[in-house]
Formats: structure tokens, C-alpha cells, sequence
């Protein structure tokens, strides 16, 4: 019988070594790719770290301080515009050198103030009947301006402020005091035109007419002959 050929020592290992190193090379791949990784995933995180998160919270609150009781006839709101305008001149060394002029403009539209009647001001002695001529007369205060609901304007969008500032002047010093006098102004301002006396003379016309109509509509289905007359206390009157 023929004798088996011996098997062959160590046929195996170069198999076991190419595995071996295979694994290596896939397995250093992967830990390369992990390196590589790392440090964009460490800037993505520190990026949502350092990321700024805004939280705007409101909390409003209101109280009823008072509540008043008044009688007026409300017979004209007026839309006033006011421009004002300041100057601010600065000269140092007794007066022989000048620093320059600090000029601010200011534009305010949609100013309002009411033009009323105060009808609280009435009395008994303020409505006389005339038997002969069948008249009701009713003496009136006259029409002014209500100081307690003068509207300034703050709205940006009808507001308007111009600053010149002098050439050795400062802007946070003479130009913010001008724009805080300008300010100042637009109140005092407001009323001013509103009570100018062809705005009061109007006033008392369409007065007549409100308060004459109201009138009338009470004592005419009374006595359809009744006229009524509506007229205005003089100063001294309403003294």
C-alpha cells in the first residue's frame, strides 16, 4: 500500500495572519474615521452650548386710581401741529470766544386737545324764561380748552427731531437739555393754538347750535311756540 503523504505543518498561518491583518486594517480605519469625526461633532456641540436663547417675558399692571365725575359738552377736538424750535449759544472769555450754537428742531403732528363747555358751571339763575316774547334764555360758560386731556405726541411716526450741534459743543450735553426743553414745549404749545380766540369763536357757534337743538327738542313738545336763545357769561360774569 502506498504510504499517505504527511500533511503539511503550518499551511494554515498565512491564512490566520491575512485575517488577522485585515481586522487590523479595518478596525484602524474605523478608529481614524472616530478621530476625524470627533472634532466636528466637539465644535457642533460647543456651538449649541454657546448659542444665546432670549427670553422675553412682559408683566403689565394696572390699577383704577380714581374715577372722576364730570359735566362738560365736549364741542370741538382739535388736531394741533406744533414745531419748536431751540437755540443754545455758548461764548467763553468774557464773550470773545465763541463755541458755536446748539440748534434743535422739533416736529410733533396729531397733538389734540378738546374745546368744551363746562356745563357744571350752570346754575339755576342761567335760565331765565320770558313770558312776553315766550323765550327760554340760557346764559352759557363759555367754550375753553380742557387742560385735563391734552394728548402730546410720542408716536415715532409723527415725530420729528433735528439737532445742530455747535462746533466745541457736546451732543449729550447741550443738545439732549434742548431736546428735553422742546419736549416741554409741545404741551403749552398745544393749548395755545387750541384757545386761540377764532378757534373759541367757532366753538360758541356750533355750542348755540348743540345746545339750542337739545333744548328745543325738551320744551317744543311742551309749548311749540317756546324760542330758545342760547348766549355766553362774560368774564366779569363768571366772577
Amino acid at each position: 500500500m502506498p504510504e499517505e503523504a504527511p500533511a503539511q505543518k503550518g499551511s494554515t498561518w498565512p491564512i490566520a495572519i491575512a485575517v488577522i491583518a485585515i481586522a487590523l486594517v479595518v478596525l484602524a480605519g474605523f478608529i481614524f474615521k472616530t478621530c476625524a469625526d470627533q472634532p466636528a461633532r466637539l465644535a457642533e456641540g460647543l456651538g449649541k452650548a454657546t448659542q444665546a436663547q432670549v427670553t422675553i417675558n412682559t408683566i403689565i399692571q394696572t390699577s383704577l386710581e380714581r374715577l372722576r365725575d364730570e359735566s362738560k359738552l365736549v364741542v370741538y377736538t382739535a388736531d394741533v401741529a406744533v414745531m419748536v424750535t431751540k437755540f443754545s449759544e455758548k461764548k467763553v472769555l468774557y464773550g470773545k470766544l465763541d463755541l458755536g450754537t446748539t440748534t434743535v428742531r422739533l416736529r410733533a403732528a396729531g397733538n389734540k386737545a378738546q374745546i368744551i363747555v363746562p356745563l357744571n358751571e350752570l346754575s339755576k339763575g342761567d335760565f331765565k324764561f320770558d313770558e312776553a316774547d315766550n323765550k327760554l334764555l340760557v346764559t352759557l360758560p363759555p367754550p375753553r380748552v380742557d387742560e385735563t386731556l391734552v394728548e402730546v405726541q410720542t408716536d415715532p411716526t409723527f415725530y420729528e427731531i433735528e439737532t445742530d450741534v455747535g462746533w466745541a459743543r457736546l451732543d449729550g450735553y447741550s443738545g439732549d437739555f434742548l431736546r428735553e426743553q422742546a419736549r416741554r414745549d409741545l404741551r403749552p404749545a398745544v393749548i395755545l393754538e387750541a384757545s386761540h380766540p377764532r378757534i373759541l369763536d367757532e366753538a360758541e357757534e356750533s355750542a348755540k347750535e348743540k345746545v339750542g337743538a337739545l333744548l328745543e327738542a325738551v320744551v317744543k313738545p311742551l309749548n311749540h311756540n317756546v324760542t330758545v336763545e342760547i348766549d355766553f357769561k362774560t368774564a366779569a360774569e363768571k366772577l
